[in-house]
């Protein structure tokens, strides 16, 4: 080998040099895309997903209780209307807070609350409820695109019964509650 052929110690050394530098440089570039990715999925999720939401007050008891942690779907009342019997995140008109409730009628029923009982299309109901109601409501039809919610603690919770609250339009609806995600020993569906 001649010596013009040979590349000089130092420069072979600040050729290493660099291309470690490089490769540095590129492993950064790939941990902080991966970040932002990572970052961007998980905002996407938990805003057009899922969230997790705090319970707040007596109104769900005893299916839920103030401090637990319910997992709720967004998915679901895309394709599809709340039901009866459906535990629900929602919104008052109104107001910017979230409540925990239950669909307990839809478009097109009638619910009246007379003598301490719930009706359903003139059918006594006691399926979340069994107690005496301290309240009475005259028949009010649910209206079209709608949904009439309560909280399984009838005599404890601010509910569609009320003219401040009323009768909830479906687009009122942030999604549904599927199952206590804390705390650990009260996980289970709802």
């Amino acid at each position: 080998m001649k010596n013009d052929d040979m590349v000089p110690e130092n420069e072979q050394q600040r050729s290493r040099m660099k291309l470690k530098k490089d490769a540095k440089r590129s492993e950064t570039r790939n941990w902080i895309i991966s970040l932002v990715v990572a970052f961007t999925i998980a905002l996407m999720l938990r805003l057009f997903v899922f969230e997790f939401i705090s319970v707040s007050g007596p109104s769900m008891q005893p299916t839920l209780y103030s401090h637990e942690y319910v997992f709720m779907e967004k998915v679901t009342y895309w394709f599809e209307e709340p039901a009866y019997g459906d535990v629900v995140i929602c919104k008052f008109p109104g107001s910017t807070a979230t409540y925990v409730k239950r669909v307990i009628g839809v478009e097109g029923d009638v619910l009246e609350i007379k003598d301490g009982t719930l009706y359903i299309n003139g059918q006594e109901d006691k399926t979340y409820f069994s107690g005496y109601i301290d309240h009475t409501m005259p028949p009010t039809v649910v209206p079209d695109d709608s949904i009439f919610v309560m909280g399984d603690n009838r005599n404890q919770s601010m509910d569609s019964r009320y003219d401040t609250v009323g009768p909830l339009n479906n687009n009122m609806v942030l999604g549904k509650a599927l199952f206590v995600i804390w705390p650990p020993k009260e996980i289970g569906g709802l």
